[in-house]
């Protein structure tokens, strides 16, 4: 007789998977507007999301995160590209705060619930306001990874929180 696994149906992708897929889509993203050295930048940005996701390496997605928005500082992508890159790295960021060992990952993807809706509303409404305003500015795009820095470290205790 041949073992059956435990839950029927297909197998279960594990978090860890899922959070180095997009981290990598993550650093992957800009590039087709990006400058040729980013290349390079998103090459050490792709170790560090293969050794957070299988060797567990805490800061691994910081690093990621900063050859990410290192690659779309000087890239010449356009406003809905970048959002969308907003919504990755927040996808990634949230995956890769994952427990360790998560067999269950539906309970635990409702508690990101929250998080995730204010991202794609603060993505919405800043894709909204660039609509309207034109104009590029070394200013927006610093106050825009300011209120990404702010929003990550206001969710963080709250994530902290929940795993207790």
């Amino acid at each position: 007789m041949i073992p059956q696994p435990a839950a029927a149906g297909r197998p279960r992708l594990p978090v860890s998977a899922v959070a180095a897929a997009l981290g990598l889509l993550t650093l992957a993203w800009p590039l087709a507007w990006a400058p040729a050295w980013a290349y390079a930048t998103a090459a050490a940005g792709a170790i560090a999301v293969l050794a957070a996701a299988f060797l567990r390496w805490r800061q691994g997605p910081a690093i990621a995160v900063a050859a990410a928005i290192a690659a779309c500082t000087f890239s010449r992508a356009a406003t809905p590209a970048l959002t969308a890159e907003g919504l990755f790295i927040l996808g990634y960021l949230l995956a890769a705060d994952a427990p360790a060992g998560l067999s269950q990952p539906g309970l635990w993807l409702r508690h990101q619930a929250r998080p995730c809706a204010a991202g794609v509303i603060a993505s919405g409404a800043v894709l909204a306001a660039l609509a309207l305003h034109q104009a590029s500015s070394a200013w927006l795009t610093t106050v825009g990874l300011a209120a990404a820095v702010t929003a990550y470290l206001i969710a963080l205790p709250q994530l902290r929180r929940d795993r207790r």
